[in-house]
């Protein structure tokens, strides 16, 4: 049983809101030309997370049967769980992207989003290759300029910037925080796909506003979901550090920081609810590279 990531990089529940936010109903034929998905197709996503793509795309095809593949056993109890919330049809399976536990000639469509920074690109287009159906598609998201929640510093409050850095600080010594990255230029994709015996290898790209909470074609549930949604990453940004660093900070400087981060989130959701704009906004940009067994 593994739960490395699901503990110690990105939270399950943190990991769904940020990409709930960025794939949504008004951007779904976007995300859905660049998945390059259609209805009826034998899916599979490798990497999936707490499966918030997986979920979408079956709520808005739902004749796709779709799987959801990823090493953290934590990310796949997740996506279990709000599988049944949601009442889908889904399968989510623990397994190694770069030794799929699938047949030969199974999918349609394999498709993963910021997954191959962390894995042999070799195997790992490898093993796509090999259970993609003849005919079948293989898509790579790449995230540019995307947000790195632990990038995040305070601002506006000296002590809780103080207690964030030092619970970082120690985090930072900790073997724990050294994640294993291999060959992530999207660059050097489009090679390994032709290396590996796919055809027609296309580019795409979409970009979606990930926050603006004060804009007007934004509704208000949006906005506070997305101003709710940095609260959550900075939170759990925090927690993560502590867990790793459980001496860098007391038990009552921890509960202090999470206070002073909550607070000035609820300060940020005051002064939207009282029309104080600040005309922030955010953009994330996607390239999908794909290639046709």
């Amino acid at each position: 049983m593994d739960t490395y990531w699901s503990t110690y990089v990105q939270e399950s529940r943190e990991l769904y809101e940020s990409r709930a936010l960025r794939f949504h109903g008004g951007n779904r034929d976007e995300w859905l030309r660049a998945l390059r998905v259609q209805d009826g197709m034998d899916v599979l996503e490798v990497g999936c997370g707490g499966g918030i793509f997986c979920h979408r795309i079956k709520t808005y095809l739902p004749n796709v049967r779709i799987t959801g593949l990823d090493f953290d056993t934590g990310h796949i109890e997740f996506a279990k769980a709000k599988t049944r919330e949601l009442g889908l049809e889904c399968e989510f399976i623990s397994g190694d992207a770069c030794a799929l536990p699938f047949a030969d000639n199974t999918f349609d469509l394999c498709y993963s989003h910021t997954v191959c920074d962390f894995c042999e690109p070799h195997a790992f287009v490898g093993e796509q290759y090999r259970v993609l159906r003849p005919g079948g598609k293989m898509v790579i998201l790449f995230g540019i300029n995307g947000k790195n929640p632990e990038g995040w510093e305070p601002a506006d409050d000296d002590e809780e910037k103080e207690l964030f850095d030092r619970v970082w600080a120690g985090a930072d010594k900790n073997g724990l925080s050294e994640i294993r990255r291999f060959d992530g230029d999207e660059r050097h994709y489009f090679g390994y796909l032709s290396e590996h015996g796919f055809k027609d290898i296309s580019a795409d790209a979409l970009a979606a506003v990930a926050y603006a909470p004060d804009c007007a074609n934004v509704s208000a549930e949006t906005a506070e979901a997305q101003i709710n949604e940095n609260r959550l990453s900075e939170l759990c940004s925090a927690a993560k550090a502590y867990r790793m660093a459980p001496d860098a900070l007391t038990a009552e400087e921890y509960d202090a920081l999470a206070a002073m981060i909550n607070r000035r989130w609820d300060r940020r959701l005051g002064q939207y609810r009282r029309g104080e704009r600040l005309w922030e906004y955010r953009v994330s940009t996607v390239l999908a590279v794909s290639g046709t067994k």
